[in-house]
């Protein structure tokens, strides 16, 4: 297809063209699901209590009229939510910019067509901070599962955990100017 490199290189000229993105190092600090993420609303017998923070790797991009483009390129793919839909953290995260704190936020949705029932996945991942060479802010995720149709049984799964600890530092920064 000759479609795809077009469409890459307007994201591309989209995101600051030929500008380096800044790169960050993100840890987010581990957290325990609710017993709301989970079908029988009560934590499995084995449950994590601690853990290490997980880390991310992210590269952002000056967009126009204050936004962002936020793309995390290391970590883990996904982030568990329990019986919830699991929240994937690859792909883009648009950011705007208020009181000089940034939230970059995306939403997937995903549609599953079943025998007798058609499942409805909705995920969201949002992640808040101040650009700097170190910062402090807190990320956001939820994912819900919606059932419908004949075959449908028991409590769908939704999970929302907000106000998750993150700690980062950024790792490079070089501009570009435009003649």
């Amino acid at each position: 297809m000759r479609l795809l490199p077009l469409l890459s290189l307007v994201a591309l000229a989209g995101c600051g063209g030929g500008v380096t993105p800044e790169l960050y190092a993100i840890a987010v600090d581990f957290f325990t699901l609710p017993d709301a993420c989970f079908s029988n609303n009560a934590q499995p017998s084995a449950v994590t209590v601690t853990a290490q923070p997980q880390l991310f790797q992210v590269q952002v991009w000056d967009a126009a009229e204050q936004t962002a483009i936020l793309e995390i390129v290391e970590g883990p793919a996904s982030i568990d939510m329990g019986d919830a839909p699991s929240v994937p953290t690859r792909g883009l995260l648009k950011g705007k910019v208020m009181n000089g704190e940034w939230t970059f936020s995306g939403t997937n949705s995903t549609k599953t067509t079943l025998t007798g029932r058609t499942l409805s996945d909705t995920t969201s991942l949002e992640l808040k901070f101040v650009r700097g060479t170190t910062f402090k802010g807190a990320a956001a995720l939820s994912g819900r599962r919606e059932c419908s149709g004949s075959t449908c049984s028991g409590t769908q799964p939704s999970c929302t955990v907000s106000t998750i600890p993150l700690n980062g530092t950024r790792l490079q920064v070089a501009y570009e100017r435009a003649p």
